[in-house]
């Protein structure tokens, strides 16, 4: 079975419809995924990540024996893979592990450890468990005092105006986004707007609250 003819088998036992699992991936339109069914050509390796997410299954089910990653692709796909895990698996129910400091606008998350330091504060939410930032520069994050602690969820859709951690260019940072129908509009850490086309920008997790310890 070729990877045109898996997406379509779990379109079909999903009952979703194309344009639905275009939404969900943050496409254009849905006739991306129908060159994807048709074989005409394959998602990137972002696109397969997502697809992974969004029909649970691993993002291995999506490739078959025509398509293969470079190995700098496949290095970063297992590290994409591993900061995925590593929100999945954190406690739900129990104090939310802070898992980076924001010291700089652009920064990523390390997979090498489990959070060393948890919040005592417990949120039940749907889906994903929370997840916090601590701020260690005002400047990179001006959103909160230095000291506080930033509690995400994570979340691929979001309103318009809120704070998210988002992906652009492989590195995560804090911004208040806005979405058009093909733009995404970003306040960065100086408060300056820039535009990006939509697909270049991935949601990650949404800001549920600022937190102080006492």
């Amino acid at each position: 079975m070729n990877l045109g003819q898996k997406i379509e088998q779990l379109l079909k036992m999903t009952a979703m419809t194309k344009v639905e699992l275009s939404k969900k991936l943050g496409l254009k339109d849905s006739s991306v995924v129908s060159h994807w069914v048709k074989n005409r050509f394959k998602p990137d390796r972002d696109n397969m990540l997502k697809l992974s997410h969004v029909f649970e299954k691993p993002v291995s089910y999506f490739t078959d024996d025509t398509f293969s990653y470079s190995a700098q692709e496949a290095e970063e796909e297992q590290y994409d893979k591993k900061i995925y895990e590593l929100l999945s698996n954190l406690p739900s129910g129990k104090p939310i592990g802070v898992l980076n400091e924001i010291r700089e606008e652009f920064f990523n998350i390390s997979y090498y450890s489990q959070p060393e330091e948890y919040l005592p504060v417990m949120l039940e939410v749907k889906g994903q468990p929370p997840f916090a930032l601590k701020v260690a520069d005002t400047a990179a994050c001006p959103w909160a005092q230095k000291g506080e602690y930033l509690i995400f969820c994570p979340s691929a859709q979001i309103a318009n105006g809120k704070l998210v951690l988002v992906k652009t260019d492989g590195l995560l940072s804090v911004k208040k986004v806005s979405f058009t129908a093909s733009k995404a509009i970003l306040e960065n850490a100086a408060k300056k707007t820039s535009r990006r086309p939509r697909a270049e920008v991935e949601v990650i997790a949404q800001l549920l609250a600022f937190y102080r310890k006492p």
